[in-house]
């Protein structure tokens, strides 16, 4: 009798062990599957959102107005210049406060200070013996400040350019 309890509890305690392994190899089955749905989800959200600097390598920019973008195409040998406007739409002048300008781009403002109604002028350069060789996409940050009554409107205006430097 003893041996048939032996020989019973070492069956049972075979089925346990069995029952459980089953069950971790299944929940690893499930981790598994549900971390692959995770990295295609992120992979497909990563490249649906298209940042504005790297859409304009083959034209303008989906979504930024066409007057904020700027595609050089292939520059070599001379410098690449754009002249971007700024047109103040508001009822007193427009001080441009700020500049983030992208390593190796050359910008010029030259209105600081956009009376009401006026075209402000920021001239971008890339100059290929400066800037390394290959495609480029770049944004250049203008933070603007106006004053109205009772009221100051900071704005950042983001500038886009892009080519390649052959």
């Amino acid at each position: 009798m003893e041996n048939y309890l032996s020989l019973h509890l070492k069956v049972k305690l075979k089925k346990t062990i069995y029952t459980n392994l089953k069950n971790l190899e299944i929940m690893k089955l499930q981790r598994l599957f549900m971390l692959s749905i995770a990295i295609f989800a992120f992979t497909f959200m990563g490249y649906s959102q298209v940042e504005p600097a790297e859409a304009p390598m083959f034209g303008n920019v989906r979504g930024v107005n066409a007057a904020l973008s700027h595609n050089f195409g292939k520059i070599s040998g001379t410098v690449g210049t754009h002249n971007f406007k700024i047109v103040n739409k508001g009822t007193t002048t427009m001080h441009i406060t700020d500049v983030k300008i992208p390593e190796k781009v050359g910008v010029t403002v030259v209105d600081m200070h956009i009376k009401k109604g006026q075209t402000g002028v920021i001239i971008v350069n890339i100059d290929p013996t400066v800037k390394e060789k290959g495609k480029f996409a770049e944004k250049v940050i203008i933070t603007t400040e106006q004053k109205e009554p009772n009221t100051i409107t900071t704005k950042e205006i983001t500038f886009v350019v892009a080519g390649e430097v052959k």
